[in-house]
């Protein structure tokens, strides 16, 4: 068929994480899809979607992705299925009229290898997004199979989104295929006893048994397990040991790349070996590394209005992870008490803009023992929006108890600005910038109250947000010189300003006074001990960052 047999009809950015010219961009189109089906290819888009975003480690790089949905009507639905088959399978005979041509039995192959026109495909991908990077091709057909290539190509019967998956690890990522067989363990092929090319350039399969270096070091389980992890006793056949490991156990199992012997893969399986398991370890990281340089540069820090200094004496912490913003805005209630308002803001929309409700938060003293986080009591009071024009700059939009107003803002600079990202390290532990968000240790333990770390150079700025005597919101400020080895000391002050809605705000009125004393001491980039002393009450806390979207931001 032609494509004079359907037309693009439009298109829809469904995943907006900001300009196509930043982001990966992924570009979805259908074969053999009527007009009377589009509701339901939209509906097939949106479930693969979904899928994508859940499978690891897509879902801790999603902020990176931009995903656009094109509508092809095609005059016929499905695919063509041939009668006949290379490998004797018999088909219904159907050559529907699509615009990719969609076919199964491919190169009169097998069935399930199910190909279309992949020129025009990408032609027409590239037209509509030009900044395209991977083109995927959804074919109207209960029937399975799928195929890779320069495109993805898979139907809409359950389970083939694996195959989508698994053929992505191809097109987008260099992964080879992990199995070592082709035509399967049991077909009796030969040619498959033993690879005796060169090392392969492909990041998942190596000759190399060095621990040293081959080339996932960096992922190995244990660097000083001895390598291979399983040899094949019997390089005739695909080896039927079981694994030795841990499922996700990372070393160098021999067989791969459609050889018995002579080349090894990282893990037992793998989402390149078998349809359905998880991508190991060095597959991810392949992934990580191929999508990190379109992660946007996350908004976390310290804000305060701009120009910088204007309204000194209130600002706003905001904590970046992927798709959603927790900001603490620091500020002064109606008496000019030290007051603290926070939001948690979803993306709204073009990567930059979040929005969520203004929460004002009653809780136990600071000094309670134990603290009891179901005494906790969050009050909407209003609702914020932040929008984000570049790195630095951005503004502040809010409503509380009925008064709205807009400031800008900029980040607060006391140091070397670092740069953080979400989704580039899985292993908090190893940061070196303690950036962040925290809170009590273990995870949970003491909701309700925080501190907000800002990390520039040898110096942090602390916001800790906590209740007072009354169990009002209470907000304590320290600048903390680094005074050893992971070890940084200032003092806390309690301070008091102009109204949060005071125009003009006048700096002039805020007064910080000196209360008490912390020192934050770092275990690692996740694990610290708060010591403080407020008002002749002497305290410490283990701390952990708070993680809301896994894996969380790391700042460098």
């Amino acid at each position: 068929m032609t494509a004079a047999d359907g037309f693009v009809s439009g298109t829809q950015k469904i995943v907006d994480h900001g300009a196509d010219s930043a982001r990966y961009n992924v570009v979805v189109l259908g074969d053999g899809y009527r007009a009377a089906d589009m509701a339901q290819y939209h509906a097939d888009v949106q479930a693969f979607v979904d899928a994508f975003r859940q499978t690891a480690p897509f879902g801790d790089l999603w902020c990176g992705i931009n995903v656009h949905r094109v509508d092809v009507t095609s005059t016929d639905s499905g695919a063509d299925d041939p009668l006949t088959c290379g490998d004797g399978s018999a088909g219904s005979g159907a050559t529907p009229r699509t615009y990719f041509d969609a076919t199964f039995c491919s190169g009169s192959a097998i069935r399930r290898l199910l190909t279309c026109d992949s020129v025009r495909a990408r032609g027409v991908a590239q037209s509509q997004v030009p900044a395209t990077h991977l083109t995927l091709v959804i074919v109207n057909s209960p029937l399975y199979g799928g195929s890779g290539g320069d495109i993805a190509t898979f139907s809409t019967a359950p389970g083939a989104a694996e195959i989508a998956l698994h053929e992505i690890g191809h097109s987008a990522f260099g992964l080879a295929d992990e199995y070592e067989y082709y035509a399967g363990c049991s077909s009796g092929e030969a040619g498959h006893d033993v690879y005796a090319g060169g090392e392969p350039v492909e990041p998942n399969v190596t000759r190399n048994t060095n621990r040293a270096t081959i080339k996932w070091r960096s992922v190995l389980t244990s660097p000083q397990d001895a390598l291979p992890t399983t040899a094949n006793a019997n390089c005739a056949q695909c080896d039927p040991q079981g694994n030795p490991r841990a499922p996700d156990y990372v070393g160098a199992y021999e067989g791969a790349r459609y050889m018995h012997c002579g080349c090894y893969r990282p893990a037992y399986d793998c989402r390149m070996r078998t349809l359905g398991q998880p991508f190991c370890g060095a597959c991810q990281k392949t992934i990580r590394d191929t999508l990190a340089p379109y992660l946007p540069l996350a908004w976390q820090g310290l804000w305060w209005k701009s120009p910088a200094a204007s309204e000194s004496g209130w600002g706003l912490n905001v904590a970046h992870q992927g798709d959603i913003v927790f900001a603490t805005w620091f500020t002064y209630d109606a008496a000019g008490k030290a007051w603290w308002l926070s939001m948690t803001a979803p993306l709204v929309s073009g990567g930059n803009r979040f929005s969520g409700a203004l929460h004002a938060t009653h809780g136990p003293p600071f000094s309670a023992v134990p603290f009891d986080p179901t005494q906790v009591v969050a009050t909407p009071v209003g609702t914020g929006t932040l929008t984000f024009n570049d790195a630095d700059n951005g503004t502040f939009a809010y409503t509380v108890n009925g008064i709205s107003q807009s400031k800008a803002i900029t980040r607060q600079v006391f140091g070397p600005l670092p740069a953080c990202r979400f989704g580039t390290q899985a292993n908090l532990a190893a940061a070196t910038n303690y950036q962040d968000l925290w809170w009590n240790a273990p995870a949970g333990s003491e909701s309700g109250w925080g501190v907000n770390i800002t990390h520039q150079g040898s110096t942090l700025f602390v916001t800790w947000f906590t209740y007072d005597v009354d169990g009002s919101p209470l907000w304590l400020s320290a600048t903390a010189q680094k005074t050893a080895a992971l070890t940084f000391s200032g003092t806390l002050y309690r301070t008091t300003g102009p109204a949060f809605n005071a125009n003009p705000w006048s700096p002039a009125a805020v007064a910080a006074t000196p209360v008490g004393s912390v020192t934050l001491t770092f275990a690692n980039g996740n694990a610290a001990a708060f010591a403080y002393t407020v008002n002749g009450v002497s305290q410490k806390k283990q701390i952990t960052r708070q993680i809301f979207q896994a894996p969380g931001t790391v700042c460098r």
